[in-house]
């Protein structure tokens, strides 16, 4: 007789919780199009640049979260490690494709605005994530 079958109760995995993944970049992207609408009655370059550096920090950051927490539990603990890796390969490779790209294809831009934006949503990434795991 195994020792699965002589336990009575089912075996469980400790679980690292999920964070609120949809509520973080739901809230980043909600202040990154609250910024850039507000902007755009001011200076439309400036408004585009913020929505555009926004999303260049809330795009690799989600894809990113979405590879680590596929899967959770120490059964899974090669996929979590690969899901690490792949995350944050793909995380660099399209930050880095998403920076090229605005300063390829949009012109004009106003490219300190574009990385206020980009630094500003990575933090605030930082504060939602610690927020939210404190549940307040």
């Amino acid at each position: 007789m195994t020792a699965d079958r002589q336990r009575k109760t089912p075996r469980t995995a400790h679980q690292i919780a999920r964070p609120p993944l949809l509520k973080i970049y739901g809230l980043q992207i909600a202040v990154v199009l609250l910024a850039s609408v507000t902007a755009l009655p001011l200076d439309m370059v400036a408004a585009y640049s913020i929505a555009i550096g926004g999303m260049i920090s809330v795009i690799p950051n989600a894809y990113f979260a979405r590879q680590v927490f596929r899967f959770t539990g120490a059964a899974y603990a090669r996929q979590v490690a690969q899901g690490f890796y792949r995350g944050e390969s793909g995380k660099f490779i399209t930050t880095l494709g998403l920076f090229a790209s605005a300063f390829v294809f949009v012109k004009p831009l106003q490219v300190f605005v574009l990385f206020l934006a980009y630094l500003i949503v990575m933090l605030l990434n930082a504060v939602l994530l610690a927020t939210l795991k404190r549940g307040i």
